[in-house]
């Protein structure tokens, strides 16, 4: 597969260019991962410099890799070590393949 002459690669790859932490992640976070993992110490969800510095585990987002980014492993069920999140039962599909692209599309904030 190649590009066109004059296209660059992320107009043959919106899905992954579209997705950004302020408008589609943040509102993830902010409705089913602040409320224990904001205030209360160890990751907090609750801003952009929060998600890539915070955790014992720091830094649990890789820009550019999911698999190994333990915040998709946790997400996906298939850390090592604890328990799905969030704990009261996975996300939706829909909000782990917005993660989950945004992670792969280089974890950016805007």
């Amino acid at each position: 597969r190649g590009l066109v002459p004059g296209q660059d690669e992320s107009a043959a790859t919106p899905s992954a260019v579209a997705v950004t932490f302020t408008a589609d992640v943040l509102p993830i976070f902010k409705s089913k991962c602040v409320a224990c993992h904001g205030n209360m110490g160890g990751w907090d969800g609750s801003s952009y410099q929060a998600v890539m510095t915070t955790g014992s585990n720091a830094p649990v987002v890789i820009p550019g890799d999911s698999q190994g980014s333990l915040l998709a492993q946790k997400l996906l069920g298939t850390q090592s070590r604890g328990g799905i999140m969030p704990p009261s039962g996975k996300l939706s599909d829909a909000d782990i393949q917005v993660i989950l692209a945004w992670i792969e599309s280089g974890a950016q904030e805007k």
